[in-house]
């Protein structure tokens, strides 16, 4: 199981040709409900989180 978190500005998609997502595998973080804020690293906006799903 992964958590998502996606970039949520359309400006950022059109440049970037496609929403920049942070995928992190659930196994690898120690608190899910203290995880810190993520931001995009190409426009810098925070990232929202998407719940955890299974690939």
């Amino acid at each position: 199981m992964d958590i998502k978190y996606y970039c949520q500005n359309s400006q950022c998609k059109t440049v970037q040709k496609k929403t920049y997502v942070l995928k992190l595998n659930l196994d690898d973080v120690m608190d899910e409900k203290n995880i810190a804020q993520m931001y995009c690293p190409h426009c810098k906006t925070e990232l929202k989180k998407q719940l955890p799903t299974s690939d």
